[in-house]
């Protein structure tokens, strides 16, 4: 199989994920629902919005961050490799890599979108360091103890908390209740306030509030990361990549299984729609089972599906032909950090206007289905501009900047499809 197809298919996995991952991020950019589902208020909608929250979830929360970290950790073996194959230190060049992907996230996590996975993704590449070298079935055996260790102790505390709750319900008057959903209700006035009114300082603010509460429970994802991470880097180090053509049959198995399994057990993270376990109901027990099966399948079912998205998607792109209508997606996939990057910037402008005083702001102002118009309009936004700047300038802006700070330099590319 020639290398530029190999690389191809790649890139248009991570096109699609990047394109997916909106879906999510949106419900985040577009108002304070967040805030007012941790103040206690039911944040209701009309049938169609429920329809398409259900959708988002179950088709979409949770699958494509899984899917990135996938990709994550298949770019790490190829960089892991080439390193060796040159005689240069694999785990030097990683540290390096994820510490400034650290770097990247913290910049755009306060500046543009408090919900930025990069900061997580800087972590889990840190934590893969002692791995570098491992053999592939190592990689294997360490990313299921972990997801499973994982998975039993996030559902073990959930159930706990929830037979807890049930058990001995708060108070409606409760003080402690009332005193954190009154911050949050707080929260939720002083964003829109930011957002719709304020300046560049009150939304710099705002968003550093948000990004504390984002990113403390993001935190807490690390180890299911890493564990996606692993099962990247087991791929990328099996060969896989190198040769889909040999390995059809697997892909074809995998997509069987992953496909109609991963959509049945994400029918739980569906009804708690795109913000996930937040949007549970304020009923005990109704609540504690909702949460309960939103949990197993945002840890197992998740990643499940995403799989079979990424090896159905792998299929699709061995036909022939394929490849070539799917060219603006592998063009997004070439340069998925800028294209990450870029998709905050339009949202957070729309959303937001900056804090620039020009009176245009959306948030709080669009509700779930007009939603998808817009994210839409960004993904047609996003595949004009990378297809355009591939065509012309080869490597994207971020990185090449993230090639420089890892490398120390920046070795001349050719642009377009041979660019790497």
């Amino acid at each position: 199989m020639p290398a530029s197809e190999r690389v191809d298919a790649l890139d248009v996995l991570r096109g699609f994920a990047l394109l997916g991952i909106l879906l999510v991020n949106i419900e985040l950019f577009r108002g304070p629902a967040l805030y007012e589902l941790l103040a206690g208020e039911e944040v209701a909608g009309t049938p169609a919005e429920e329809i398409v929250s259900f959708t988002v979830g179950w088709l979409a929360g949770g699958k494509f961050l899984s899917s990135f970290a996938i990709l994550f950790g298949v770019g790490a073996a190829v960089i892991a490799g080439r390193a060796v194959a040159r005689g240069h230190a694999a785990r030097g060049l990683l540290a390096k890599r994820y510490a400034w992907l650290l770097v990247f996230g913290l910049v755009h996590m306060l500046l543009l979108f408090a919900g930025d996975i990069l900061f997580v993704y800087g972590i889990a590449g840190l934590l893969l360091l002692p791995f570098a070298l491992a053999r592939v079935r190592t990689l294997l055996w360490w990313a299921g103890g972990i997801l499973v260790v994982y998975l039993v102790l996030v559902v073990g505390f959930t159930a706990l908390g929830a037979a807890v709750e049930s058990a001995a319900p708060q108070p409606a008057d409760d003080p402690v209740t009332a005193a954190v959903e009154g911050f949050f209700a707080e929260r939720a006035e002083q964003a829109v306030a930011a957002y719709t009114e304020g300046g560049l300082g009150d939304q710099l603010q705002a968003r550093a509030w948000e990004a504390l509460l984002v990113q403390s429970g993001q935190i807490l994802l690390a180890p299911w990361v890493l564990a996606l991470f692993l099962l990247g880097f087991a791929v990328g180090k099996a060969g896989i990549l190198a040769d889909l053509h040999g390995h059809r049959w697997l892909l074809r198995r995998i997509a069987l299984v992953a496909l109609p399994v991963g959509l049945v057990a994400n029918v739980p993270v569906g009804f708690a729609g795109a913000l996930g376990g937040a949007a549970v109901g304020p009923d005990p027990e109704v609540g504690g089972l909702a949460l309960l099966g939103a949990t197993l399948g945002q840890i197992a079912g998740a990643p499940l599906l995403a799989v079979g998205y990424l090896s159905g998607l792998a299929l699709l792109c061995l036909r022939p032909g394929v490849l070539a209508r799917l060219a603006p997606l592998r063009d997004a996939g070439r340069m998925a950090l800028s294209g990450y990057v870029l998709q905050s910037v339009l949202a957070t402008g729309l959303f937001t206007g900056f804090g620039l005083s020009t009176g245009f702001s959306l948030y709080g102002q669009v509700d779930g289905v007009q939603a998808l118009g817009v994210v839409a309009g960004i993904w047609v936004v996003l595949l004009v501009v990378t297809t355009l700047w591939q065509r012309r300038l080869g490597r994207g802006p971020l990185e090449r900047l993230w090639r420089r700070l890892t490398y120390g330099r920046d070795r001349p590319a050719a642009a377009g499809p041979a660019q790497r």
